[in-house]
């Protein structure tokens, strides 16, 4: 009898486990977006403090800076960027499979205080991704961004 309650704790156990651990959703990065909504799905999933998701919006070459990205788009970090407001994003120079985008920032709710940043934007299999700035300017092979960006 025992055996069969520990045998019985033990499925139960591995149930919740299994349960628990394959239950969260996988991120799927939305496919066919512009510039523009790849830069507001960012902002609004590193506001939700979704980093991991929010790396699906950035270049495979900036992946690892995905904090400096949202450092830089924001000028926050992602625990304060919860009071701030992305207001527009406008696309206002594309060579290429580059886009460079201006992105209109309220630093805080309900305050006149904004910020207008630029945003560059890579082409990659046919779907935008976001490019870290310093990387833009600073590596060979982002050179058209970086003529792109540093234009506006």
């Amino acid at each position: 009898m025992r055996n069969k309650f520990v045998l019985f704790a033990v499925l139960i156990m591995a149930l919740l486990v299994t349960a628990g651990c394959g239950g969260g959703a996988d991120l799927t990065r939305q496919s066919g977006l512009s510039p523009e909504e790849v830069v507001h799905t960012f902002f609004d999933a590193a506001k939700g403090n979704r980093m991991n998701e929010a790396a699906l919006y950035v270049s495979p070459a900036s992946v690892s800076d995905t904090k400096t990205v949202l450092k830089f788009v924001t000028g926050q970090s992602s625990s304060s960027i919860k009071n701030s407001n992305l207001l527009s994003v406008k696309k206002v120079a594309q060579q290429g499979n580059y886009v460079a985008t201006v992105a209109t920032l309220q630093q805080e709710q309900n305050s006149l205080g904004f910020e207008i940043k630029p945003v560059g934007l890579e082409k990659i299999d046919g779907e935008w991704y976001i490019v870290d700035y310093d990387q833009a300017l600073r590596d060979v092979k982002y050179k058209v961004l970086a003529q792109l960006l540093s234009g506006l």
